[in-house]
């Protein structure tokens, strides 16, 4: 079965099992038992002995399955994890495995504090920053949930800098940060994966202009902002931007980088919010990749999702929400917490907080189903690994071709 072709029936599937990851995996493994033997002479791993995973909250797969450690929020069913696992690169005991990606990192920190810890001679890198140079983290706040209720102008004013940072800032960023991963990988096979965005709406009808997503009442019914065609096309129309200056970036950095585009699989598959004739919320919503307060997958713990867990890193994506919502609670303490139309919730109930976490924090008092809203799920983790290992799998291809011309001119010699 040929990679891209692969994919797609791995697509198919999910409209019948994306509840559960996973039966997705599962699903996979026998897509992947499916091969022909001259087809899984071609996919053939064992080169890749040294991984890396550089990056911020996407690569780090904040929410995604269990987490795996408290400053970054790394989680088990991130994309790169999940290309580590046996069931994508196989078993292989001698492979080393470098995670370093982290919540709430711009591409200057992935440069300072990830990147500079890698080690030498990698075979696979993968990367994904860019979308926290741009502030998308404050376009969710002012023109989405508004956890800090700003005044009319705050959205509009947002999505203005946002451009300006997409036009002048992030192309600069991006190069110096593929100049900085490039001596890291190995020189004759060594490839790194650089991963985009998704769009996060549907902008086929306009059942979602009467939705507002703001957290706060009373507020300021003025202030609040709405899921509006117009607002979600200029909100799409800037990740495309963003996905065209990475695209930008690896055509210039050389063959030894890829882009990994995955942005089409998920509009085709009707993954976004506010898909034609869904009407917002809808957080459990088959088929739906991104996380909406109150989104459930497979084997979560809702007692604690539902709960304040622990404070948060500071720096990370989710200590703006916290900040922000803190900042608004304060000045605003009659104010209830909560969507139009959703329970109002009481701040900080149920909190719980981990004697072994230290370092510098921000308090965390909405429930833990908000730390990862705008975040994919674990099925769109596994698109991306999948994507990642098509390209891959092209590499190995290439490197079984050598081995075959090798073999042949050998024998011609001998």
């Amino acid at each position: 079965m040929a990679p891209s072709l692969r994919i797609c029936t791995l697509l198919l599937a999910f409209t019948t099992i994306f509840a559960s990851s996973a039966l997705v995996l599962a699903w996979d493994q026998a897509v992947l038992s499916s091969e022909t033997p001259s087809e899984q002479a071609l996919l053939d791993y064992s080169w890749i002995q040294k991984l890396g995973a550089v990056g911020d909250s996407y690569a780090a797969g904040l929410g995604a399955g269990k987490r795996l450690d408290w400053s970054c929020s790394r989680y088990d069913h991130s994309y790169p994890a999940l290309l580590h696992s046996s069931l994508f690169l196989g078993a292989n005991p001698y492979r080393s495995f470098q995670f370093l990606a982290c919540s709430g990192a711009t591409s200057e920190e992935v440069v300072a504090k990830q990147i500079s810890a890698l080690d030498d001679d990698l075979d696979i890198v993968t990367v994904s920053a860019g979308g926290n140079d741009v502030g998308l983290s404050i376009i969710m706040n002012h023109c989405i949930y508004q956890f800090f209720m700003s005044n009319q102008d705050a959205c509009e004013n947002a999505l203005s800098e946002t451009w300006s940072k997409i036009e002048n800032e992030l192309p600069g960023n991006l190069t110096t940060l593929l100049e900085a991963l490039k001596p890291k990988v190995s020189k004759r096979n060594g490839t790194i994966y650089y991963t985009g965005y998704a769009r996060f709406f549907g902008t086929d009808d306009n059942t979602c202009d009467s939705i507002t997503w703001a957290v706060w009442s009373p507020g300021s019914e003025a202030a609040k902002q709405y899921l509006t065609l117009g607002r979600r096309k200029t909100m799409n129309a800037m990740v495309d931007a963003v996905n065209k200056r990475i695209k930008d970036a690896v055509e210039k950095a050389g063959d030894h980088v890829v882009f990994v585009d995955y942005d089409d699989y998920v509009a085709e598959n009707k993954g976004r919010y506010c898909e034609a004739g869904v009407m917002e919320p809808a957080p459990n919503r088959l088929g739906l990749y991104f996380y909406e307060w109150k989104t459930v997958d497979t084997g979560d713990n809702t007692t604690a999702l539902s709960r304040a867990g622990d404070d948060v890193p500071k720096g990370s994506f989710e200590s703006e929400i916290a900040e922000w919502t803190n900042r608004t609670h304060q000045e605003h303490p009659d104010w209830k917490f909560g969507p139009e139309d959703d329970e109002k919730i009481v701040l900080g109930a149920g909190k719980e907080r981990s004697s072994e976490i230290i370092g510098d924090t921000v308090s965390w008092l909405l429930p833990d189903f908000w730390k990862r809203v705008f975040h994919l799920r674990p099925a769109g983790h596994l698109l991306i690994a999948n994507l990642v290992l098509d390209k891959i799998t092209e590499t190995s291809a290439k490197l079984a071709e050598a081995r075959v011309l090798e073999e042949e001119v050998f024998l011609i010699d001998a």
